[in-house]
């Protein structure tokens, strides 16, 4: 993947919209295998457990050494659950991803229309596993506290205007002017890049729904799940591509895959903080 903010992309549109529902369903075969081999670990933890805490009951005493054991084990089924859990977020949200597609496939040609896409982000409520069909939506574009994370020398993924035949690009800016209340109420967002002429960066006028706030650190910010479709800074640029959660270190750093990435298989890390979430309207 090129560095540069104009970065080609490469053309896997058509080639997604073709296979999608059946790349939806081997994920979720996948992610069954995987939980059912969660599940066999689970209750293999259990009886070991079990022995082991029936074992010791009589005992007035328990060393060290079985101590630790325990804590192990323990430890282990503690961390599986929270896999578990996470995984079953995944398979219910491509479940009903594939359950939307379907329904507006059986309904006629989804090929790109714009009222058919209007449809299909209606039909998915939560948050989807992939948005080649879904717009990237923010929790703070409609509510009443709309506006709570968005103020001046905010730092914000602002929207580009789409063009001609493709979505508007992503770049971090900052908030440099607020103007109007409600609904009415407009962002002055600045390109920290400078210009051409070495000048400040490009200002521009923009909404609450086309700017996602960036956190300002990512203490606290929660892990995302296997397979969850992101908004995410690519290294070294300020641009925002669409990506892949592919796993979490124990620092936070999130792994992804990015969408149109050009080295097959190759996994980026990212700090958790430029991992945009993707809303579900």
């Amino acid at each position: 993947m090129m560095a540069a903010r104009n970065r080609p992309r490469v053309p896997l549109k058509e080639e997604v919209d073709a296979h999608e529902e059946r790349d939806l369903w081997t994920k979720i075969v996948k992610e069954l295998q995987e939980l059912r081999r969660m599940s066999g670990r689970v209750q293999e933890l259990m009886n070991e457990i079990q022995r082991e805490e029936e074992e010791h009951q009589a005992e007035a005493d328990i060393s060290l050494e079985d101590l630790e054991h325990l804590k192990k084990l323990y430890t282990e089924h503690c961390e599986l659950a929270k896999q578990e859990q996470r995984t079953l977020q995944s398979v219910v949200e491509w479940n009903d991803l594939l359950i939307a597609l379907r329904t507006a496939t059986e309904g006629g040609d989804r090929g790109g229309e714009k009222k058919r896409k209007r449809k299909l982000d209606d039909a998915v409520a939560a948050d989807s596993p992939s948005n080649r069909n879904i717009k990237v939506a923010r929790s703070m574009s409609a509510a009443p506290d709309a506006h709570n994370n968005l103020q001046k020398d905010s730092e914000v993924a602002y929207r580009l205007p789409k063009q001609k035949s493709a979505e508007g690009m992503w770049i971090q800016c900052i908030i440099v002017g607020i103007v109007g209340d409600g609904n009415k109420r407009k962002y002055e967002v600045q390109d920290p890049e400078p210009d051409e002429a070495g000048g400040h960066g490009t200002t521009y006028k923009a909404s609450a729904n086309a700017l996602i706030p960036i956190p300002k650190d990512s203490t606290g910010l929660p892990q995302y799940p296997v397979g969850k479709q992101v908004l995410a800074r690519y290294p070294e640029t300020t641009t925002f591509y669409r990506a892949e959660v592919m796993g979490t270190k124990l620092n936070g750093t999130c792994r992804l895959k990015f969408e149109g990435e050009e080295e097959v298989g190759k996994e980026t890390e990212v700090e958790r903080r430029l991992v945009l979430d993707v809303g579900n309207k």
